[in-house]
């Protein structure tokens, strides 16, 4: 039977570590293009709202 080499320890603490790294940045790529968006709407309800008065 084959074994296979381990380079790292694998714990819980750094399962859960590398889970937290991964969503924060998944997060910090998604925030911006989520802020644009919602300006964008923001601005088309601004401009609806002018056009019925």
């Amino acid at each position: 039977m084959m074994e296979f080499a381990v380079c790292y320890g694998h714990t819980g603490l750094d399962l859960a570590r590398s889970i937290f790294v991964d969503i924060t940045a998944f997060f910090a790529l998604v925030a911006p293009l989520a802020m644009a968006r919602l300006i964008e709407i923001s601005r088309e309800d601004a401009a609806g709202e002018l056009q019925l008065a």
